[in-house]
Order: structure tokens, then C-alpha cells, then sequence
């Protein structure tokens, strides 16, 4: 099956008229020689990564390819536009943690994934049932801009609408991702304990998609899967990163676990996050020690490639307590066309 329409890698950040609320970031990733290169020279292409400094809160976006920081309370009070205005956090009380939806849905008959993420409330309990009483804003792309819509609009949805629809995904994503964490904690090794799982979900989609079609026409085989197994990335409170992909009688270890460096403890695992990069391996902010880790492989043992410290790009003196990662990073050649699409439709499609 041919994907009409996955996320588009950024090519354009946040198009916005307003430079008072564009800041430039500096800095560079632990193997690069020149500490005044910007860090789009050195971090991954095609992600926008979101960051909130709880003691403003301050509430920052940056995209990797054009080097830029917006101020997003500041926009959003400078918009004319409702959903930008949206964007805006104030109330230091309601700051939980992100939550990561990669929201798949049918639009016009054809699949497409629009990345979201939500600002969930600190009493928010992970693995339950998410209504409008638990975030505080869900953010994705609405064309080229980074837009919010607020927790009151999905308050006792009209069954079958939009909204509805929404939150249905959005918890058949939360039960999926509850299962997938049951299926690491089985295999961890003892005296681990479960930080986050991650599965790249695009590649699930993907091979989803195929293992449908090729069921149709009964031709399914592990030979014919362009993508073979599914890496399942398993960051544990110590800091260790495992890794492991599905076997005839549940996950097998793919190899040894690799160390993040200056990672002893973490204390608040829903502030993690883990963010695809590319076929190849993942973005990890742990805010403990502040940095993003990238963890690839490149065809062979997943390592830890290089770091970078998050206040590098924000501006002197703040911090992030959290973080979110939206885009589909460094495009891959596949024999069979993708069409990436960064459109973000409104959720109520």
C-alpha cells in the first residue's frame, strides 16, 4: 500500500511575521568542533521541539532546519488568529507532562498522520482514559503554524462528530501504548524498572498497512516486509536504553543496552520523551541532565551517537522541564512513493 499522506519533515518552521518573537539558538552537538555553529547544523532535520520552563512558564518552539526559536506566549498574545492565541500557558498549577499522539485517521480516504501532543494536568494518571478534565491543550500544525486547540472544545462531544471521533483515537492510542509498556516490563532484565516505550510510528503504520494488503491477497511473508521488525525502545530509570523486536513467543533482546551519558536516576519519567529521527534511531530528552541524546544505528548495534544541551537553545538562564517532538525527521528512500504531508488538519476532521 502506498501512504498518500504522512507528515511532511519540515522544511519551513513557523512561518510568523512577527520577529520580536523569533530568537536564534546557539550552540552544538557533542561532536561538533565548532561551539558557535547553530544547532540545526548538528541536531536532526525535520523536527519542531517544544519546550516549557515551569518557573514562567515560559513556553518555546524550535525547529531544527531554519535555527529558530519562537516565544510562543508571546505569539499567541500577538495573533489575530484564535487557535495560535490558544498556544498560550500561564497557570504554572496545570502543568503535568506532554503526551505524544501520533494521531492516524482517515481524511478524504486516505491515511494520514497528523503528530499532536497534549499538556496533561499534574493529577492526570498514565494508561487511563483521557477526556476533556485532563489536558489542557492539544497543539499541532495547522498548515505551516504551530496552533492549540483547548480542552473545553472536546467537553461532552455530539456522538459520531469530529471530536468525538478524536478522543476515540486518542484513547485506542493510550490503551496501545499501556500494552506496550505490559509487553516490555516482561522481558526488562531484572532490577530495571520502565521508564517510557517507544515503537517509531510511522514504521508501525507502515507495516501495518502492508501486512492488511498483503493478507488480502494472501501472499503474507516476513520476506516481503520492506521494513522487517519493528524496534521496541525501552528507557529505564537508571538511564539505560533496550531494545527489542518481536519474536515467535513474545520480544527478544536485539543487543546489549547502551548507558545515556550522566544518567543515574530520572525522577519524573512522564516528563521524558522519546521521538523518532528517522528509520535509524531516535531523540531522547531525559530533564535530569537537560541534554537531547540521539540513539541510532545505522545498520548496525543502536549506540549513542551524539548530545546536546537543551539550554543551548533557549534563552540564558531558563531550563526545560518538559518536552515535545513533532515532525517525521530525516526522509528514507523506500522503493514504494510516500507522499509526507505536513497539512495538520483540524482535529475535528
Amino acid at each position: 500500500m502506498k501512504l498518500s499522506t504522512l507528515t511532511k519533515p519540515l522544511v519551513t518552521a513557523l512561518s510568523l511575521a512577527l520577529s520580536t518573537s523569533l530568537l536564534t539558538g546557539c550552540g552544538g552537538g557533542s561532536n561538533n568542533d565548532e561551539p558557535n555553529t547553530p544547532m540545526s547544523a548538528s541536531l536532526p532535520a525535520g523536527l519542531t521541539i517544544t519546550m516549557v520552563d515551569s518557573t514562567g512558564p515560559y513556553y518555546y518552539a524550535y525547529n531544527t532546519d531554519s535555527d529558530e526559536l519562537t516565544d510562543l506566549n508571546n505569539l499567541a498574545d500577538s495573533s489575530g488568529d484564535s487557535a495560535i492565541q490558544k498556544l498560550r500557558i500561564s497557570d504554572v498549577s496545570t502543568l503535568g507532562a506532554f503526551f505524544d499522539w501520533p494521531d492516524f485517521r482517515m481524511v478524504n480516504d486516505a491515511e494520514k498522520l497528523d503528530g499532536k501532543y497534549l499538556l496533561m494536568k499534574p493529577d492526570y494518571v498514565s494508561g487511563t482514559e483521557i477526556s476533556s478534565e485532563e489536558f489542557v491543550q492539544l497543539v499541532h500544525f495547522h498548515s505551516d503554524d504551530l496552533a492549540a486547540h483547548s480542552a473545553d472544545e472536546f467537553a461532552n462531544p455530539e456522538e459520531g462528530s469530529g471530536k468525538y471521533l478524536g478522543l476515540q483515537r486518542l484513547n485506542a492510542h493510550v490503551t496501545a501504548q499501556s500494552e506496550l509498556e505490559t509487553e516490555i516490563e516482561e522481558v526488562l532484565p531484572a532490577g530495571q524498572t520502565l521508564c517510557r516505550a517507544y515503537v517509531d510510528p510511522y514504521l508501525k503504520f507502515e507495516m501495518e498497512q502492508e501486512h492488511a494488503e498483503e493478507a488480502e491477497v494472501e501472499e503474507t511473508t516476513e520476506e516481503e516486509h520492506d521494513h522487517g521488525a519493528l524496534t521496541h525502545f525501552a528507557l529505564t530509570e537508571s538511564g539505560r536504553m533496550y531494545f527489542y523486536q518481536e519474536g515467535e513467543n513474545g520480544l527478544d533482546s536485539l543487543q546489549g543496552f547502551v548507558a545515556l551519558d550522566e544518567v543515574t536516576s530520572i525522577e519524573n519519567c512522564a516528563r521524558t520523551t522519546i521521538a523518532r529521527t528517522s528509520e535509524d534511531g531516535v531523540l531522547v530528552f531525559i530533564p535530569d541532565t537537560q541534554k537531547l541524546y540521539l540513539v541510532d544505528s545505522h545498520g548496525g548495534d543502536y549506540h549513542q551517537h551524539s548530545t546536546w544541551n537543551i539550554t543551548d537553545i533557549l534563552p540564558a538562564g531558563e531550563h526545560a522541564d518538559m518536552v515535545a517532538i513533532l515532525g517525521a525527521g530525516s526522509a528514507h528512500e523506500h522503493d514504494h512513493e510516500e507522499e509526507y504531508d505536513q497539512e495538520g488538519e483540524e482535529v475535528t476532521e
